[in-house]
């Protein structure tokens, strides 16, 4: 079983998409960061982990950047997770060095 970070890496399968740590070059760069998930979901068929992970990018076209790995991301489903889109696509505002952020949160279960 592979950490759910790689997992949603391969997925997107970008070079200017970091697992867990977001370093401060370069400008157009985007970040997948795990936090706490929701209790386990107990059925007759099994147990699903649920786990939640963030999605940020930076940058000129953060925006459409965002946008593609979302849709890549949403819905996507194999024999080991389904992801699915938990917030909008929100606007942060700018960094410390005025790159433009946004940010959207996904739901993972897996089984």
């Amino acid at each position: 079983m592979m950490n759910i970070l790689d997992k949603l890496g391969a997925v997107l399968n970008d070079s200017t998409v970091k697992l867990g740590f977001l370093p401060d070059f370069p400008d157009d760069l985007s970040v997948l960061t795990e936090y706490r998930g929701s209790p386990p979901v107990h059925s007759f068929g099994g147990t699903d982990i649920v786990e939640n992970v963030q999605l940020r990018c930076r940058g000129e076209r953060s925006y459409e950047k965002i946008s593609a790995f979302t849709d890549k991301l949403n819905r996507c489903s194999d024999t080991e997770i389904s992801v699915i889109q938990e917030t909008a696509i929100l606007d942060i505002g700018r960094d410390d060095k005025q790159r433009q952020e946004y940010t959207v949160n996904f739901k993972i279960y897996r089984r």
